[in-house]
């Protein structure tokens, strides 16, 4: 497993580290619970140094991205961020990635799993523009400060007022020498920001970070956080298997810009309500032992299966999110888990469904 530059860091604190993505990144610091009430009610500090982080350079990066992928991308101002579904031809999901547009280069922010592929594909779509990419996630850290006192935290640690930063916006700022991004991404959909600094900086930072109150927090309350945020997850609600409309990522769509790659795929679903499954949220009772693809059933009848699940500390029931055939997707409806007479599972949120053309 690779392991990032605060691997050592984070033994000393006590952290147990699991692979994710062939990364040893800290799942734990050994209270999941306090980890999780920390991201609630102060500032928790996050390696998530695993994701991929992609350097674009050139004055055709934002019109390329803009015809490979789903949301509206060009124009995009230095100091504004955006989220983004790079689609194959077929409307199939190659990555939901982050572009940071913090001076005259991009950044993507990629799942941990996807940098290569992203990268490849860019590539192959690249023929006379003027991008070039560099992986930089070797060279760089990036951490992640979660929680309501997020931001007077980083005030005092780089010395700048976050407070003006909306969502996605970005900031480059010198830090002892070091340039260093900061964005307000609210990681795990927790009120937050990510920090994204070269590898010599890694352990100032960490070190600072803490000495200001920030309490360590590992993968595992992350998981809590970003399911109970209904947020989709590379491996779990997003595959290639999937188109954004199935995953919940239809707010990532931009249904007014021109065409790109998959486009016609996608605005076909949509305009005729073709969309065979939803993400959904469910509530499972804390004595299962529940695992992603599980099988949901209704009546005996296939009707999808698990793709997140975690305990959220202080409950006594379990979070979870599921891909269900859209003929069962249904607010409160009951589903067993498994096999018949399983756990029994409930649908607690389902997306809105829209049956006008989003374009008239």
């Amino acid at each position: 497993m690779q392991r990032t530059p605060l691997y050592e860091a984070q033994k000393q604190l006590g952290a147990v580290h699991a692979d994710i993505a062939g990364w040893a990144v800290a799942s734990t610091y050994g209270n999941v619970a306090d980890e999780y009430m920390v991201t609630q009610e102060g500032v928790g500090i996050v390696d998530r140094s695993h994701m991929g982080r992609i350097l674009a350079r050139g004055s055709d990066t934002l019109d390329l991205l803009n015809r490979l992928s789903t949301n509206l991308v060009d124009p995009l101002n230095i100091g504004k961020g955006e989220s983004t579904v790079i689609t194959t031809g077929k409307g199939r999901i190659l990555d939901w990635i982050t572009m940071l547009h913090h001076n005259d280069d991009v950044l993507l922010v990629t799942s941990p799993e996807r940098r290569d592929t992203v990268a490849e594909w860019i590539d192959t779509y690249t023929f006379e523009e003027n991008t070039t990419l560099e992986d930089v996630t070797p060279s760089t850290v990036m951490l992640s400060f979660v929680g309501p006192k997020a931001e007077t935290l980083l005030d005092s640690l780089l010395g700048i007022s976050t407070g003006r930063l909306a969502r996605l916006d970005c900031m480059t700022v010198v830090l002892n020498g070091h340039e260093v991004i900061v964005a307000r991404t609210n990681p795990g959909g927790q009120r937050g920001f990510d920090v994204i600094a070269p590898v010599e900086a890694a352990l100032e930072l960490w070190t600072a970070g803490l000495a200001l109150g920030a309490f360590p927090v590992g993968h595992d309350a992350i998981e809590a956080l970003r399911i109970s945020a209904k947020l989709p997850k590379w491996g779990h609600e997003l595959t290639e298997e999937h188109n954004p409309l199935e995953a919940g990522l239809e707010g990532e769509v931009s249904w007014t810009k021109g065409c790109y790659t998959g486009q016609e795929v996608v605005a076909r679903l949509f305009n005729y309500q073709r969309i065979q499954r939803h993400t959904v949220a469910l509530e499972l009772p804390t004595s299962g032992a529940f695992t992603p693809d599980m099988p949901l059933l209704v009546y005996g009848e296939t009707a999808g299966y698990l793709t997140s699940v975690s305990p959220l500390p202080g409950k006594d029931t379990m979070a979870a999110l599921a891909s269900l055939r859209t003929a069962y997707v249904e607010l409160d409806r009951a589903l067993q888990v498994g096999e018949v007479g399983g756990p029994s599972a409930r649908v607690t949120w389902v997306p809105e469904f829209v049956s006008e053309d989003p374009t008239s």
